[in-house]
């Protein structure tokens, strides 16, 4: 049986929320419409805490307009961030055809977690897996679509998805890659050791005025971020540190 996400368990939501919240789902997969009509009314399905995430990813990419470099989805997991940045590329800076994004994850799972990560039936090696091979290749497909979608359609294929452990496939890519700068990298890897590997490269590439958002810096549940930043990143990398003004939960670190 497939595992349960993490919202069905950890929630600051009273019943009558979460009931209203199941309610929704069932209009939004009954709702009476043509394709065409029910795309253009997703808002009527999205609930306000998921808009303060859009929100939130649109504040940061806002930041970056400026600056040169790509994007770094660092475990995309299903790759939402990756598509809104596309999105967001398309509408802030549609002539930037150099602002390419990448996308890192296993597709099969967490990977890295030790005891010091305090693993849970949520959050341990093999949680949040998605088919391997075949979600990589289904998120390269979404990337596409939505680039063909957006304006100068026409110009496609700048994205990619790297499917392994980060650990092995981020330097990999920046060793055949050493040219890259980056202007903004996504962490949720949530397991300290590829954490910490991973900021210490990422921090290499970065450009001055770049970011390092972090989803979970202040999360006590996955303590991995915060103990990456008290121990590692606070005192050994030149930062400034911030959290979103419509999405608390997401932080980010300005170099």
């Amino acid at each position: 049986m497939k595992e349960k996400h993490e919202s069905t368990a950890l929630t600051f939501s009273p019943a009558d929320s979460i009931a209203a919240r199941h309610e929704l789902f069932d209009v939004m997969n009954h709702y009476p419409a043509t394709p065409e009509e029910k795309e253009r009314s997703m808002g009527l399905f999205i609930r306000g805490s998921l808009l303060a995430r859009f929100l939130g990813i649109s504040e940061i990419y806002q930041q970056i307009v400026k600056l040169p470099g790509i994007i770094i989805d660092l475990g995309t997991w299903r790759g939402q961030t990756a598509v809104l940045c596309e999105n967001f590329r398309a509408i802030y800076e549609p002539l930037h055809f150099n602002r390419r994004i990448v996308c890192f994850d296993t597709f099969e799972g967490y990977v890295g977690f030790s005891n010091k990560d305090k693993p849970t039936s949520l959050h341990r090696d093999g949680t949040y897996g998605l088919g391997g091979n075949d979600y990589a290749e289904l998120l390269r497909t979404l990337l596409l679509l939505h680039e063909k979608n957006n304006a100068m359609g026409h110009f496609h294929g700048k994205h990619k998805v790297i499917k392994g452990d980060c650990r092995v496939t981020l330097p990999k890519f920046f060793d055949e890659n050493s040219n890259e700068l980056v202007s903004l990298a996504f962490f949720d890897v949530n397991s300290f050791e590829p954490t910490v590997q991973s900021f210490e490269l990422i921090y290499k590439h970065l450009v001055p005025g770049g970011i390092i958002a972090l989803w979970q810096l202040t999360r006590d549940s996955i303590p991995a971020e915060g103990m990456a930043y008290t121990k590692t990143i606070l005192n050994k990398y030149p930062h400034t540190v911030f959290r979103s003004a419509s999405y608390p939960g997401l932080c980010y670190i300005k170099k």
